[in-house]
């Protein structure tokens, strides 16, 4: 997506309330068994840090160690929903609750989030599932919480060290505009909802981009003339139990938590299941003090916020998860030497092994010059064979749209790239996300519906931004037919769908 996509889909975003307002819900994988995918994701980090070196060619290679952080950051994200997440949403490599199609939609309505009015625009984007890293779990959203707001962290980290900060003043600078994105769009305004495990994972960006080149011993080093990784990535240098939102809590409105509470309040009869009871003992070993529980308790003494442990599970079923070393399960998983080699060949096998796509797409607007307008679209793309689109997949590629309206009609040829997942049969995308539509289209209008003359023609570029399965475009088109009048028009619409 070009920066005026992004910033289009950023104003829209806002509108909507939808940005970041990807919820995830712990509780909902309680007590049921899920393998740990460390080796798979830090394999896949690993896979496109060599890719982002790789990306630059002898001809002219990389001058600075950022300018390969650069690549490598944009190799992990999109916008909104990451490239990283999408990958561990989908690849079989790496083990999930829910997992596919079936069981996506028993979590949709079934999660801690499933009590909602219908116009709740967060609830629009896709719920995320429960992976494990570490002997942690969470919800993949962090991982793109890591990649992206990580990163914004990490520039103001590095700003404020550059204008003379300590390193300890400028962490807490990072905490805090955490805080605040959270408070805002990001969060409670949004959704109601203020994740302080998602400010974990922001935080975490900090030091997962600092120690690419920054650190004491760095990632990456110049080895005769050539960037190298000295040691690989490892998610587990990052993850603590806190990114997990089931034991570190967050906070809601009144109105998102009376919806919350009586959900929450059914998961009680797990607290002394011997898989959670050997998961938190697991957690309580692995759990240290953190810079943002050190600004959350502030908060809460200063009565700017509420004390996030009054929403978990324990305080509401009046209970504690026992802390019981007989326990069934392990407790932290030892810490052993990541050897992903083999993964990380499965996983290239697997982007390998693709099949073609053609899907159907359709979309209903309020348009400027067509007033009202019906679009039918077919994408033509591909996905590795293993993937079940059900749940959101990347797709990208060319397409062809039609789109008549009581004020005239449209063809558009194009290219776009969009998240969105399938109809139960494949063949429809049934929802659309996030992404950008380049468009080159012919318009045509007829009749006399008050916006401009009928019986002209047009042709131009267009931009369509979907965005939690709504939309919105605008365009520059040139008139080509013989008549009179003004050559230029702006097109613009907004609606559901493609």
């Amino acid at each position: 997506m070009n920066r005026a996509a992004f910033w289009l889909a950023g104003a829209f975003l806002a509108m909507t309330g939808s940005v970041e307002a990807l919820e995830t819900d712990q509780y909902w994988a309680w007590g049921r068994p899920l393998a740990d995918s460390t080796d798979a994701v830090n394999a896949r980090f690993n896979l496109e840090l060599e890719r982002a070196i790789a990306s630059f060619p002898a001809a002219r290679p990389a001058t600075s160690c950022g300018e390969i952080v650069e690549a490598y950051r944009s190799r992990l994200r999109f916008l909104l929903l990451h490239d990283i997440q999408i990958w561990a949403w989908n690849t079989e490599w790496v083990a999930r609750i829910p997992d596919g199609g079936g069981e996506q939609r028993e979590y949709r309505a079934t999660n801690l989030y499933s009590n909602h009015p219908l116009i709740d625009t967060g609830t629009w984007m896709p719920y995320t599932p429960t992976i494990e890293v570490g002997g942690v779990r969470f919800g993949t959203d962090k991982l793109g919480h890591l990649v992206s707001s990580g990163w914004n962290h990490y520039a103001s980290y590095r700003k404020r060290i550059e204008h003379g900060e300590s390193p300890e003043q400028a962490q807490r600078s990072a905490v805090q505009r955490g805080f605040i994105e959270e408070s805002l769009i990001l969060g409670n305004l949004a959704s109601g909802i203020q994740s302080i495990a998602d400010l974990e994972a922001n935080f975490a960006g900090v030091f997962f981009y600092r120690d690419l080149c920054d650190a004491e011993d760095p990632i990456l080093a110049l080895d005769g003339g050539t960037w190298t990784i000295v040691r690989p990535v490892d998610l587990r240098d990052y993850v603590t139990p806190r990114w997990d939102e089931s034991f570190q809590p967050s906070v809601y409105s009144p109105n998102r938590w009376r919806k919350v509470r009586p959900v929450l309040e059914g998961y009680c009869d797990r607290l002394d299941d011997p898989r959670v009871v050997a998961m938190w003992r697991r957690y309580r070993e692995l759990d240290a003090e953190s810079l943002v529980g050190r600004i959350v308790a502030e908060k809460v003494a200063a009565g700017t916020l509420a004390d996030p442990s009054r929403f978990g599970i324990e305080a509401v079923c009046g209970a504690t998860v026992p802390n019981d070393d007989r326990a069934a399960g392990p407790a932290a998983p030892p810490r052993e030497p990541d050897d992903s080699t083999a993964v990380k060949e499965a996983i290239l096998a697997e982007e390998r092994d693709r099949r073609r796509l053609a899907l159907g797409l359709g979309g209903l607007h309020l348009s400027y010059p067509q007033v009202i307008s019906a679009s039918v679209a077919v994408l033509f793309s591909s996905q590795p064979t293993t993937y079940d689109c059900r749940t959101p997949c990347d797709f990208r590629g060319p397409f062809v749209e039609l789109e008549p309206g009581l004020g005239g009609g449209r063809l558009s040829i194009g290219w776009t790239r969009l998240v969105g997942s399938t109809n139960r049969s494949g063949s429809f995308l049934g929802a659309v996300f996030m992404g950008a539509a380049y468009k080159l289209t012919i318009l045509r209008t007829w009749g006399d519906a008050g916006w401009v003359p009928g019986n002209r023609t047009y042709a131009g570029f267009e931009l369509g931004v979907p965005v939690a399965q709504a939309n919105l475009g605008v365009g520059l088109l040139y008139r080509v037919d013989s008549g009179d009048g003004r050559k230029w028009t702006i097109t613009g619409s907004v609606g559901w769908g493609f």
